[in-house]
């Protein structure tokens, strides 16, 4: 008897191990998403840091076509970089993804076809070559676009 109740203490620890070791490598496999959620995010501000350099007459046409171009291919992925349970709460101090995100979910899939109307909005202004006009769609992309998600589901940063 008592070395069966052994053998069930150590297979109780083996599991408890085991156990843990998956749930670290989950809690690890989300975290690189959060990486990888903010480098798209970062790429995407390359590409409107282009975008925004050329309105001010600081960039040139064809790196700002290529930059809405980049941001128009990324869109239809922006939702899939928000993948449950990797919001500020989950991850502090990693994370920027406020969890009412996931709870407004409905809204939320709404704002990345808000998004590429504004970005149809920009490259018809680049096209033109009107540098106030692409700096007038440029802002409002910001706002009604990348700001209807930053400025509602991202936790300030400094």
């Amino acid at each position: 008897m008592r070395k069966g109740l052994r053998w069930g203490v150590v297979g109780t620890g083996a599991a408890a191990v085991l156990l843990a070791g998956v749930v670290a490598g989950i809690a690890q496999d989300k975290l690189a998403l959060v990486t990888d959620r903010q480098a798209f995010m970062k790429a995407q501000g390359a590409d409107a840091k282009a975008i925004g350099d050329y309105s001010k007459g600081q960039g040139d046409k064809a790196a700002a076509l290529k930059a809405i171009d980049d941001l128009m291919a990324r869109n239809p992925k922006i939702l899939a970089q928000f993948v449950p349970g990797t919001s500020a709460t989950d991850f502090p101090g990693k994370s920027n993804a406020k969890p009412e995100l996931w709870t407004d979910m409905e809204k939320v899939k709404m704002i990345p076809a808000t998004l590429l109307g504004e970005e149809e909005k920009v490259k018809a202004a680049i096209q033109t070559g009107d540098q106030k006009a692409v700096g007038d769609a440029f802002g409002s992309m910001g706002k009604n676009g990348c700001g209807a998600c930053h400025g509602n589901y991202r936790v300030k940063t400094t």
